[in-house]
């Protein structure tokens, strides 16, 4: 059976999903640990959203 660990990663945003800063370099650098990202969405809290959040797994041994 495959074992999988997971990590998330999470970037401030301003506006309607305008980032402040691009998340390119830190994904790349994840991706070429062997993370996968799986899955970005952005939590809401009283009806707005401060961050981005991206969830990655990779397969352990």
């Amino acid at each position: 059976m495959k074992k999988f660990e997971y990590k998330t990663f999470s970037m401030p945003k301003t506006g309607l999903l305008k980032q402040k800063k691009s998340p390119d370099e830190k994904l790349n650098k994840l991706g070429q640990e062997g993370w996968e990202c799986v899955s970005v969405y952005a939590p809401v809290s009283a009806g707005t959203s401060t961050e981005i959040s991206y969830l990655f797994k990779r397969e352990i041994g």
